[in-house]
């Protein structure tokens, strides 16, 4: 099996148009490219799994880092 990327304007009909011929076509597979994760979600996602530290000021944030 060969892999060919397309890069296309969305925007444009008939590329869009070609896209979606493809996608109905039973002998081509259409891999998505997976969407980024913002800061925001990757931040929720540390906190969610518990990497997240605390200090009470920077002194103790200095004492923790120099600790490890």
């Amino acid at each position: 099996m060969a892999t060919l990327t397309l890069n296309y304007d969305a925007r444009n009909r008939a590329a869009r148009s070609i896209v979606e011929m493809l996608r109905n076509a039973d002998f081509f597979t259409i891999v998505e490219t997976p969407k980024r994760k913002s800061g925001i979600e990757l931040a929720y996602e540390d906190v969610a799994a518990g990497r997240v530290h605390h200090a009470k000021d920077g002194a103790d944030l200095i004492r923790q880092c120099l600790a490890n």
